[in-house]
């Protein structure tokens, strides 16, 4: 297994793409979505074993935020922040409890 300095998925994922020279890895989807210039979010989705290895991350859906100036935002920026955050987490809640009825 590579050995990683990070626990984030997208962080993961594009340091194996890197190190192996690969457009794709098979067993994992990403999905990148840019609201503004100063936040992107990113999403991983580990569907085989195979994603698993490459990266060292258990089968699954990874979220990341990524939030460039958050120390000097102003309050509009972060209002608008912690909508996206708000919308992930209950994409995540929603898709939970779908899965356990």
């Amino acid at each position: 297994m590579f050995n990683f300095r990070t626990d984030l998925a997208s962080e993961r994922k594009e340091i194996y793409q890197k190190a192996n020279q690969l457009e794709k890895i098979e067993g994992i989807e990403t999905n990148q979505e840019e609201i503004d210039e100063n936040i992107k979010v990113e999403r991983v989705k580990i569907t085989n074993e195979n994603g698993e290895k490459a990266i060292g991350k258990p089968i699954g859906n990874y979220i990341t935020i990524d939030i460039k100036k958050l120390k000097i935002a102003q309050e509009e920026q972060i209002q608008k922040a912690a909508e996206i955050l708000t919308k992930e987490l209950g994409q995540v809640i929603r898709t939970t409890c779908k899965k356990r009825r």
